[in-house]
């Protein structure tokens, strides 16, 4: 078996291409953007956590293709949920600022999309992002708080107005996206308030429009495989190794189910240097790249069943061809991914992002914000 390891490991050496990446990893070094996505989840809005969790490796896209890249982090606030306890309004943050998109896709698909009752406090929801977020304290730091939702803003036991005033205090702008319904002719007056107050603009979106990926020619099965190979690499140790791993492994297939297009965007970020070399904690072949020592403190006990019966030499072997056999597999995902954006452009196929979804309205502002900042966001077209 080590014969084979060796002879496949010497090929790989051989035949391996430069390892393209396809967005740098997350530094400090340009705009500092926090942005909070507060939805209401209340019945009148089902199927709104969808049209997030759907989308969310676009947006992951959208900031990884940006030049300088932007320092940015996101949080998400759910709203409207008797679930989510009456002492904060209903108010939860599902998950504060930060850049996880991994946990932060499980923690998404793991909400109901539908419900049939919740009370829509929006002074509440509005007062939990200010008051439960870890916002940036770094004074250039552009601060966005998405509001998505319907109904009178009025209800509840926090003031709007008050809440607004303290938000804009703390140098924070509100975009509210307001869901299109049927006779809130007078309660869509209370979402434009909140946008002069809070120094946004206000847009719509209806959750019933969807748009489709236009595959163009472009072999999923084979990508699909690829990807599969790809998580085949990763050798988990520790208490926690399993259950990362079957993580990565359920987010591809939410993802797959949900959005082809966004699936081909999370396969890049698994390939990318937002997410390699970053999962040493659980995966035998980043905490190489950390320690190539560290392997042989590990509990052999936690790690899988082919692992387990090695000993220290055979293993690191085995590491270092795991290694380099998801480093040919990266290449592999990348030419493919490389080769659609090619077609697409060379068919005038590129799709343009022309309706009214949550994904498209908030991505045009955080465009707009980071270009006014000398920040270069060409991922999407945008009709305007």
């Amino acid at each position: 078996m080590m014969r084979k390891i060796t002879f496949l490991l010497i090929g790989y050496l051989l035949l391996w291409p430069p390892f393209c990446q396809h967005s740098n990893a997350q530094e400090k070094t340009g705009q500092p953007i926090d942005v909070v996505f507060c939805l209401d989840l209340s019945s009148s809005s089902n199927g709104l956590i969808d049209h997030l969790r759907n989308h969310i490796w676009d947006f992951w896209y959208l900031l990884s293709q940006c030049s300088p890249q932007p320092n940015y982090r996101i949080a998400i606030v759910s709203y409207a949920r008797f679930s989510n306890g009456k002492k904060d309004g209903y108010t939860k943050v599902i998950r504060d600022l930060g850049t996880d998109f991994e946990r932060m896709s499980s923690q998404l698909f793991n909400i109901p999309s539908k419900i049939e009752k919740g009370d829509q406090y929006v002074g509440s929801a509005l007062k939990t992002c200010l008051t439960k977020i870890s916002w940036s304290k770094d004074p250039s730091a552009k601060k966005i708080i998405f509001l998505v939702g319907n109904g009178d803003v009025t209800t509840g036991p926090e003031d709007v107005d008050r809440v607004m005033d303290k938000i804009i205090e703390k140098d924070i702008s509100v975009y509210p996206i307001y869901i299109t319904a049927p006779g809130e002719t007078k309660a869509i007056q209370g979402w434009q308030r909140i946008a002069m107050k809070g120094r946004g603009k206000i847009s719509s979106i209806n959750l019933k429009n969807l748009y489709f990926d236009n595959l163009n020619g472009f072999d999923m099965m084979r990508f699909r495989i690829l990807n599969r190979k790809f998580n085949n690499t990763y050798l988990y140790y520790g208490k926690n190794g399993l259950a990362n791993l079957k993580m990565m492994k359920e987010e591809d297939n939410n993802i797959y189910i949900a959005n082809s297009q966004g699936f081909r965007f999370r396969v890049m970020y698994k390939i990318s240097e937002d997410f390699q070399k970053k999962n040493y904690s659980w995966d035998l072949v980043d905490l190489y790249y950390k320690n190539p020592v560290g392997f042989m403190k590990v509990d052999k006990a936690l790690l899988n069943d082919t692992c387990r019966k090695m000993n220290d030499k055979q293993l690191k072997s085995y590491i270092i061809y795991k290694k380099y056999e998801r480093k040919k597999l990266a290449t592999l995902i990348n030419e493919m991914l490389l080769n659609k954006h090619t077609i697409d452009k060379e068919t005038g196929l590129e799709q343009v992002r022309n309706m009214p979804t949550l994904d498209v309205q908030s991505m045009k502002v955080i465009r707009d914000i980071l270009r006014g900042n000398g920040c270069d966001c060409n991922a999407f077209e945008f009709n305007e």
